[in-house]
């Protein structure tokens, strides 16, 4: 038996869940041993000396990550201005070997801090410590070795929620004949995802949304939509009645219709993996509300201002699929959003089948990363 203490944000959000399960689940696949998990929440746990005493006693590995993991959120209070809130003391009393796996560079597109001075210090002292250290995209690496990490130390490996087990979920309402589109919207932090004023930023891209929906009913009029809402107490959900008053019985809240697999979490992770594996196509306005629906092989198009996201898609080969907010508040339109509907649903045939290709060489190089992870044992 192999006993990891394994550490990343593992509270709140669906997609974070994704994660937690996708990793165990391809971890599982390719160990020599039986595994066993210890969760560590990063962003409620402080690692004072105590507590590393009890995974260096009881643990065979240290892993960080996956996830966006830097990331500075005040909140957390983190010694380090990321996610592993650790000082450096008490970084050099682990024992046990560390590794650092899919974790990503996460700041918001209009937070001018993006992140604390200390944070890029701290994690060379990490990528030193690391037996290995891997990011989820290219993109990460980039602002790591720009922030004096060691690049020739820096493996990319695919973000592992691309592997969460489904679990069948049936679809609320009335069965349509037409295609099936889901929305994921991120509600938190609109100031930071948003250029400012961010209210009439946001009014803007919700108008857009709506009215390239409309025209994609007008040639499907059995269109429905799903919004799929990955955060609890309804925080993605705020905007929901915009939506809604614009387009009716067209699109029903995930939240509401099936509230029996909320709040998130990891037991009902699956359900909403499914409800992604149904439809015919995603706009995700979250890094796992693209993540997840590829590795269900259905096609996406990337929402929003935010680097992940961007990041993500260039490192599937689907850059031209970001529904971008960072130059266009409303992402060129409700023509221009359509536009990019109506091309994805034409070609999903071969999307789907391009996007099958990528994942299986997603999988390759997660196990070739998980054999050199476990010879570190």
């Amino acid at each position: 038996m192999i006993r990891i203490a394994h550490i990343g944000g593992w509270g709140r959000n669906f997609g974070d869940f994704a994660l937690q399960a996708g990793q165990m689940s391809i971890l599982r696949e390719s160990a020599p041993d039986d595994l066993d998990f210890l969760p560590i929440h990063c962003q409620r746990t402080r690692f004072h000396p105590d507590l590393i005493d009890l995974i260096n006693e009881t643990c065979d590995l240290f892993l960080l990550g996956g996830g966006g993991m830097i990331f500075h959120r005040p909140e957390d209070s983190s010694l380090s201005g990321w996610q592993f809130n650790i000082s450096l003391e008490d970084l050099k009393r682990i024992r046990i070997p560390l590794a650092v796996y899919a974790i990503g560079y996460n700041p918001f597109h209009f937070d001018s801090l993006k992140l604390l001075p200390q944070a890029m210090g701290h994690l060379r002292a990490v990528q030193e410590k690391a037996a290995l250290f891997s990011v989820r995209n290219q993109g990460s690496r980039k602002a790591l070795m720009e922030g004096g990490l060691d690049g020739d130390r820096i493996d990319v490996i695919p973000d592992p929620g691309l592997y969460v087990p489904p679990h069948a979920f049936t679809l609320p309402g009335k069965p349509r004949a037409g295609p099936k589109i889901g929305l994921n919207w991120a509600g938190d932090r609109p100031h930071f995802r948003f250029a400012e004023p961010w209210e009439k930023s946001r009014g803007n891209l919700i108008s857009a949304i709506c009215a390239a929906f409309e025209r994609v009913a007008a040639q499907h009029p059995d269109l429905q939509v799903y919004f799929l809402p990955h955060l609890e107490d309804r925080i993605d959900s705020d905007v929901w009645p915009q939506f809604q008053e614009r387009l009716g019985d067209r699109i029903l809240n995930l939240e509401d219709a099936a509230s029996q697999i909320y709040p998130p979490s990891l037991a009902q992770v699956g359900f909403l993996a499914d409800c992604y594996r149904q439809m015919d196509l995603t706009i995700g306005m979250r890094g796992h509300a693209n993540i997840v629906p590829y590795g269900m092989n259905t096609p996406i198009l990337g929402l929003g201002s935010h680097d992940k996201v961007g990041f993500f898609l260039k490192e599937v080969g689907l850059e031209k699929a970001w529904l971008s907010t960072q130059q266009s508040a409303d992402a060129g339109g409700g023509e221009a959003i359509a536009d990019r509907i109506f091309e994805t649903l034409a070609n999903k045939a071969s999307l789907k089948a391009e996007m099958a290709t990528g994942l299986a060489e997603c999988r390759e190089i997660s196990l070739a990363f998980h054999r050199r992870l476990f010879d570190v044992l």
